[in-house]
Order: structure tokens, then C-alpha cells, then sequence
């Protein structure tokens, strides 16, 4: 049963998510009418698909190291449906990229709580955020993450409400010096904002609209019980748990309203908070069997949404 394979946090259960992951895709890529096989292609693909597997692993250490769930693999199994479910994100670069560098600012983010080099944090946070949006610019919302998290640790410390824009423009100086020398700060400006489009026709295909629909449904079941279980936890992970909250509202609202693509991709941000809010609805719901159709249903989207496809 799946509850009692990936309720266990052992590297085998890491490693038969890795080689779920890598035989999926490998797959997918060589029967997609959207990828030509190419030497280059597969270099490429590789690459990224290492950057993929370095998030999870991210993943899997902000949430064992700051206690967000008990000790399972349920988070790196539903993140790695979710992205799978969705295997347009495979193609799009930027987002996996900046989507590694949120998880770097949201590890730093939910350490504050130790309220060990504060000051530090809060900079590399702010550091990690700007990056991100160097390849996708609504990133730069995750900000609001990190001030939610100044109010919680430290709202009496002035410097830290500032702090955050040394970290953004620390990393804008250094673009921008690097724009000027090379192509000029027009063309990056051009390049940097990305604006917004209302085009949803592509969720008319199931392929999209089916693992769309069961993602939103499972964040909408789960995350009521998440935040009716905020005020049940102990008072050193209550912030902890509306970060991860915050963060799921975020990334939900840059998907819905920001996106520049609509091809699915777009959700990649809402992953990660999910998939921990999954796993706590998982850790702590009484019937197993609710517990075991979840993880199902969440293992076969990926396999439903390519037979759709087809």
C-alpha cells in the first residue's frame, strides 16, 4: 500500500521516486511530438532534470529540517506527481530555475524562526528571490512571503524591514552593471518584465485541463484542513505553517492572474506548498483508505493526463 511505503523516510523510498521520475520523462521525451531527440536535446534535458531532482531534495530539507511534517516521503511523492502530472514545465527552462531559487528563499524564510543571524537570512532570502526573477518576474511576489515572516519573527527590529531591498538590489546593480557593458538597460528592461495573459484556450485540451482540475480540488480539500489545523500546533511551528500557507496563496495568484504562459507551467510555484499540505492532510487524517485513494489518485494523474493526451 502506498500509505505505508512512502510513510517510511528511507533512501529507498527517495530512490524509487528519482527513478519514477527519470523513466516517466525519459518516456515522455522520446515519444513527444513536441521534442526532437537531438544530441544537444538530450544534454539539455539532462541538465534540467538534474536541477529538478536538486529541488526536491531542497524540498525534502526545508520540510525535514524545520519540522513541517513527521518523517515521510509523502512531500517528494506528491511534489513529483504534481510536476509529472504537468510535463509541460519539463519545457519550460526558466520556470524550473526560478522555482529552485523560490525553494532556496523560502528555506531561508522558514529558518527564521531560529533567531540565529536573522539579518543574514533575511538577505540571502531576498537575494534568492531576486534571482529567481531574473528568469521569471513575478517571483519577485514571494516578498511578501518574507515580510509575513519579519512580522512573525522580528516586527520590532526596524533594519530587518529594510534588509530585503539591499538584498533585491544588490542583485539589480550587478545585472544592470552587466546589461549596460553588454546589450544596455532597455533591452533588459524589455526582457525582465514579462506581462500577463488572460488566454486559456490551451486548458481546453484534457491533457491540461484534467490534472489542472485534480491539483486546484486537492489544494482547495486539503488546505481548509490545513488551516483549521494552524491553531491546533504548537505555537513554535504556527508561523511555520502560515508561511507555507502564505506562500501556496502566492504562488496560487501568480498562476491565476500573472502567468505570461498558459500552457500548465504556470502552477509550478504552487507545488511545493502543496504538496506539504498534502502530506500533512495525509499524516493526519483518520481513514486510510481517504489516505489511499489520495495517493493514487495523485500517482496516476501523470499517466492520465498523457493517455488524454494521445
Amino acid at each position: 500500500m502506498l500509505t505505508s511505503f512512502f510513510g517510511a523516510s528511507k533512501p529507498i523510498n527517495f530512490a524509487v521516486i528519482v527513478l519514477g521520475v527519470i523513466l516517466f520523462l525519459t518516456g515522455y521525451y522520446t515519444f513527444s511530438e513536441y521534442y526532437e531527440l537531438t544530441a544537444l536535446g538530450i544534454l539539455s534535458r539532462f541538465m534540467f532534470l538534474l536541477l529538478y531532482l536538486f529541488s526536491l531534495g531542497v524540498l525534502n530539507f526545508v520540510v525535514k529540517r524545520n519540522t513541517l511534517t513527521r518523517r515521510t516521503t509523502y512531500i517528494v511523492f506528491f511534489f513529483a506527481c504534481f510536476t509529472l502530472a504537468i510535463p509541460q514545465t519539463f519545457f519550460n527552462n526558466d520556470m524550473v530555475l526560478s522555482g529552485l531559487f523560490v525553494l532556496l528563499a523560502l528555506r531561508r524564510i522558514i529558518s527564521l524562526k531560529s533567531e540565529k543571524d536573522q539579518k543574514k537570512k533575511i538577505f540571502d532570502a531576498a537575494f534568492w528571490i531576486a534571482v529567481a526573477s531574473l528568469f521569471f518576474f513575478w517571483s519577485l511576489l514571494f516578498i511578501v512571503v518574507l515580510y509575513f515572516a519579519i512580522v512573525f519573527y522580528s516586527p520590532n527590529e526596524y533594519r530587518n524591514w529594510l534588509l530585503p531591498f539591499a538584498g533585491l538590489f544588490t542583485v539589480f546593480i550587478l545585472v544592470l552593471t552587466f546589461s549596460l557593458y553588454y546589450e544596455g538597460a532597455g533591452v533588459f528592461a524589455r526582457n525582465y518584465v514579462q506581462l500577463p495573459t488572460y488566454d486559456f484556450s490551451s486548458f481546453n485540451n484534457l491533457r491540461l485541463l484534467l490534472p489542472t482540475s485534480l491539483i486546484l480540488t486537492l489544494y482547495l480539500w486539503c488546505g481548509f484542513r490545513y488551516v483549521s489545523q494552524i491553531s491546533e500546533v504548537s505555537q513554535k511551528l504556527k508561523a511555520s505553517y502560515l508561511l507555507t500557507f502564505i506562500s501556496s496563496l502566492v504562488a496560487l495568484f501568480i498562476a491565476l492572474f500573472l502567468a505570461p504562459v498558459r500552457d500548465g507551467s504556470e502552477l509550478y510555484f504552487l507545488f511545493g506548498p502543496l504538496a506539504i499540505i498534502a502530506a500533512t492532510y495525509i499524516e493526519t487524517s483518520k481513514s486510510f483508505w481517504f489516505k489511499e485513494m489520495i495517493l493514487w489518485l495523485a500517482l496516476l494523474m501523470p499517466f492520465c493526463a498523457v493517455w488524454w493526451g494521445v
